[in-house]
């Protein structure tokens, strides 16, 4: 009796593609991580530009994207950081310990009024 069902050799080009699929899956879900030191800089510079241009849509948006530039981030990568952060009590209250830490300093240099 001969079997209906039996495993084929895999060709040269199923290998190709399947090698590829998994460099692709990989890369997508690399976790890279904003170093938390940038992300406290984002967030407080952030909220500095929101105070001071929140009556200029147009000028808040620039300068958002200068403070992005400036760190070489996109703003989607920033949201989802903080969105890690929001979901772990201990590692979001030390963020905004840091957060507020930083925007003092920044206050006793005279950087921000």
């Amino acid at each position: 009796m001969k079997r209906k069902f039996y495993l084929k050799p895999a060709r040269k080009n199923n290998i190709i593609l399947i090698f590829l699929s998994l460099i692709v899956v990989h890369s997508g879900c690399s976790n890279e991580k904003i170093p938390e030191e940038t992300l406290i800089k984002v967030y407080v510079e952030n909220v500095i530009v929101e105070e001071t241009y929140s009556a200029n849509t147009d000028s808040l948006i620039a300068h958002r994207n200068i403070i992005f530039s400036k760190y070489k981030i996109t703003e989607k990568d920033f949201q989802d950081e903080l969105n890690k952060y929001a979901g772990d009590k201990t590692k979001w209250d030390s963020f905004f310990k840091k957060s507020n830490d930083y925007l003092n300093d920044l206050k006793k240099s005279n950087a921000v009024n």
